[in-house]
């Protein structure tokens, strides 16, 4: 049985728009274990795995908007979690450390788009948000 070009595609976008619904709960569950006061280093580095997880189906599927719209959450709860004086210091540097990691992320992807303001924009914020660790 033979598939018209168009079911097959039909198909593959109708798979990755599933694949993503099902991330999205992922994330967003991940992220109210974020939100709880007592959240550990564990479910600090699983809300991490779930956006990069996210980011990369994204990617793999072309989806540039939603590649660079994952890994900016990503980035920027990382940076609040850094920020937030009510976290252990342990816990606000596994944040620095994974913060590092999507800001490499974006600030590539922004460069090979020629977004070089936007990069060099992220990457003065982390410093700015990042110093009191040096």
């Amino acid at each position: 049985m033979n598939v018209s070009v168009n079911a097959w595609l039909q198909g593959k976008i109708d798979d990755y728009k599933f694949s993503v619904r099902d991330i999205t709960v992922d994330f967003y569950m991940a992220q109210a274990r974020l939100n709880r006061p007592d959240c550990s280093l564990t479910q600090l580095r699983k809300f991490n795995d779930t956006c990069l997880d996210m980011a990369e189906l994204c990617q793999l599927n072309g989806d540039d908007q939603s590649y660079l719209h994952a890994l900016g959450k990503l980035h920027h709860r990382l940076l609040q979690e850094l920020g937030n004086a009510e976290r252990d210091k342990l816990f606000r540097m596994q944040a620095w450390q994974l913060a590092r990691h999507s800001l490499t992320q974006l600030c590539h992807h922004l460069t090979l788009c020629g977004d070089w303001e936007k990069a060099t924009a992220l990457q003065s914020d982390f410093v700015k948000r990042a110093a009191w660790m040096f």
